[in-house]
Protein backbone atom coordinates (compact mmCIF):
# COMPACT_ATOMS: atom_id res chain seq x y z
CA UNK A 1 0.00 0.00 0.00
CA UNK A 2 2.58 2.51 0.94
CA UNK A 3 4.47 1.82 -2.61
CA UNK A 4 1.55 2.11 -4.38
CA UNK A 5 0.71 5.51 -2.19
CA UNK A 6 4.41 6.89 -3.23
CA UNK A 7 3.72 5.87 -7.20
CA UNK A 8 0.52 7.81 -7.16
CA UNK A 9 2.23 10.98 -5.29
CA UNK A 10 5.29 10.89 -7.97
CA UNK A 11 2.97 10.81 -10.46
CA UNK A 12 1.23 13.75 -9.53
CA UNK A 13 3.69 15.43 -8.79
CA UNK A 14 5.59 14.63 -12.42
CA UNK A 15 2.23 15.41 -13.66
CA UNK A 16 2.13 19.06 -12.29
CA UNK A 17 5.67 19.96 -13.00
CA UNK A 18 5.21 18.63 -16.49
CA UNK A 19 1.95 21.07 -17.37
CA UNK A 20 4.64 23.99 -16.07
CA UNK A 21 6.84 23.68 -18.51
CA UNK A 22 4.86 22.89 -21.82
CA UNK A 23 6.50 23.26 -25.02
CA UNK A 24 9.97 23.26 -23.74
CA UNK A 25 12.48 21.03 -24.41
CA UNK A 26 14.17 20.68 -21.38
CA UNK A 27 11.21 18.62 -20.56
CA UNK A 28 13.41 15.39 -22.53
CA UNK A 29 15.81 15.30 -19.55
CA UNK A 30 13.71 15.33 -16.74
CA UNK A 31 10.94 12.96 -14.81
CA UNK A 32 13.54 10.44 -14.28
CA UNK A 33 14.64 9.95 -17.66
CA UNK A 34 18.04 9.69 -16.42
CA UNK A 35 17.73 8.58 -13.44
CA UNK A 36 18.95 4.92 -13.48
CA UNK A 37 22.49 6.47 -13.96
CA UNK A 38 23.91 6.53 -10.58
CA UNK A 39 25.76 9.87 -11.93
CA UNK A 40 22.95 11.60 -12.38
CA UNK A 41 20.72 14.02 -9.84
CA UNK A 42 17.49 15.40 -10.01
CA UNK A 43 15.45 16.83 -8.09
CA UNK A 44 11.76 18.30 -8.89
CA UNK A 45 9.73 20.53 -6.59
CA UNK A 46 6.03 21.89 -7.21
CA UNK A 47 3.51 22.78 -4.76
CA UNK A 48 3.71 24.14 -1.69
CA UNK A 49 7.23 22.63 -0.24
CA UNK A 50 9.07 24.84 2.04
CA UNK A 51 11.80 25.53 -0.08
CA UNK A 52 9.85 26.79 -2.98
CA UNK A 53 7.83 29.26 -0.20
CA UNK A 54 11.04 30.19 0.96
CA UNK A 55 12.44 31.49 -2.45
CA UNK A 56 9.52 32.49 -3.87
CA UNK A 57 9.42 29.73 -6.33
CA UNK A 58 6.28 27.89 -8.26
CA UNK A 59 8.76 25.09 -9.53
CA UNK A 60 11.91 23.90 -9.62
CA UNK A 61 13.96 21.57 -11.45
CA UNK A 62 17.71 20.72 -11.24
CA UNK A 63 19.49 18.24 -13.65
CA UNK A 64 23.34 17.21 -12.74
CA UNK A 65 25.40 15.06 -14.52
CA UNK A 66 28.81 14.18 -16.67
CA UNK A 67 29.42 16.02 -18.78
CA UNK A 68 31.14 13.76 -20.94
CA UNK A 69 28.08 12.02 -21.66
CA UNK A 70 25.07 14.62 -21.04
CA UNK A 71 26.50 17.85 -22.49
CA UNK A 72 25.89 16.86 -26.28
CA UNK A 73 21.98 15.50 -25.28
CA UNK A 74 21.26 18.79 -22.88
CA UNK A 75 22.82 21.79 -24.57
CA UNK A 76 20.59 21.57 -27.54
CA UNK A 77 17.37 21.39 -25.99
CA UNK A 78 18.88 23.78 -23.63
CA UNK A 79 19.79 26.27 -26.59
CA UNK A 80 16.18 25.22 -28.20
CA UNK A 81 14.49 27.06 -25.45
CA UNK A 82 16.99 30.12 -25.21
CA UNK A 83 15.47 30.65 -28.80
CA UNK A 84 12.47 31.79 -27.10
CA UNK A 85 13.83 33.65 -24.39
CA UNK A 86 12.98 37.21 -24.11
CA UNK A 87 16.13 38.05 -21.97
CA UNK A 88 19.65 36.23 -22.20
CA UNK A 89 23.19 35.76 -21.10
CA UNK A 90 25.61 33.51 -22.86
CA UNK A 91 29.23 32.88 -22.54
CA UNK A 92 31.63 30.47 -24.30
CA UNK A 93 35.33 29.00 -22.82
CA UNK A 94 37.51 27.41 -25.02
CA UNK A 95 35.04 27.21 -27.96
CA UNK A 96 32.42 25.61 -26.07
CA UNK A 97 29.10 26.35 -24.39
CA UNK A 98 29.95 27.51 -20.59
CA UNK A 99 26.70 29.26 -19.17
CA UNK A 100 23.15 30.13 -20.56
CA UNK A 101 20.85 32.32 -18.80
CA UNK A 102 17.21 32.50 -19.83
CA UNK A 103 14.57 34.18 -19.17
CA UNK A 104 11.86 32.31 -20.72
CA UNK A 105 8.64 33.91 -21.53
CA UNK A 106 6.19 34.62 -18.13
CA UNK A 107 3.53 32.44 -17.87
CA UNK A 108 0.00 32.99 -16.00
CA UNK A 109 -1.31 30.54 -13.38
CA UNK A 110 -3.90 31.24 -10.49
CA UNK A 111 -1.78 33.19 -8.55
CA UNK A 112 -0.95 35.33 -11.03
CA UNK A 113 2.01 35.96 -13.32
CA UNK A 114 4.83 33.36 -13.13
CA UNK A 115 8.36 34.55 -14.60
CA UNK A 116 10.44 31.42 -15.71
CA UNK A 117 14.34 31.24 -15.91
CA UNK A 118 16.47 28.59 -17.26
CA UNK A 119 20.24 28.04 -16.52
CA UNK A 120 22.68 26.12 -17.54
CA UNK A 121 26.15 25.28 -16.66
CA UNK A 122 29.22 23.07 -18.35
CA UNK A 123 31.99 23.20 -15.58
CA UNK A 124 33.83 20.94 -18.35
CA UNK A 125 35.43 23.99 -19.83
CA UNK A 126 37.04 24.65 -16.57
CA UNK A 127 38.23 21.32 -15.95
CA UNK A 128 35.18 19.44 -14.12
CA UNK A 129 33.50 16.53 -14.81
CA UNK A 130 29.89 18.23 -14.72
CA UNK A 131 26.69 20.00 -16.14
CA UNK A 132 24.23 21.62 -14.17
CA UNK A 133 20.52 22.57 -16.05
CA UNK A 134 17.94 24.36 -13.67
CA UNK A 135 14.83 25.77 -14.27
CA UNK A 136 12.44 27.43 -12.28
CA UNK A 137 9.77 29.83 -12.29
CA UNK A 138 7.89 32.53 -9.47
CA UNK A 139 7.27 36.06 -9.11
CA UNK A 140 11.12 36.76 -8.18
CA UNK A 141 12.71 39.04 -10.49
CA UNK A 142 15.69 38.76 -12.59
CA UNK A 143 17.73 39.70 -10.16
CA UNK A 144 16.24 37.48 -7.90
CA UNK A 145 16.96 34.51 -9.77
CA UNK A 146 20.37 35.49 -10.75
CA UNK A 147 21.09 35.74 -6.81
CA UNK A 148 19.11 32.19 -6.46
CA UNK A 149 21.55 30.90 -9.03
CA UNK A 150 24.64 32.17 -7.57
CA UNK A 151 23.30 30.79 -4.18
CA UNK A 152 23.44 27.07 -5.21
CA UNK A 153 26.64 27.58 -7.12
CA UNK A 154 28.36 28.41 -4.16
CA UNK A 155 27.33 24.89 -2.93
Amino acid sequence: MKRLLTTLLLVICVATFASAQTGLEINKIFNGKYASDPNVSETMMSGEHRYLKSHRLTVLATFKGPAARYAEIVEPKVMADGDKAVGRNVAYRKGKLHFAFFILPPVKDNNGRMNRYLYYLNNAVEGKDDIMVLYFEGPLSEQGAANLINGMNRR
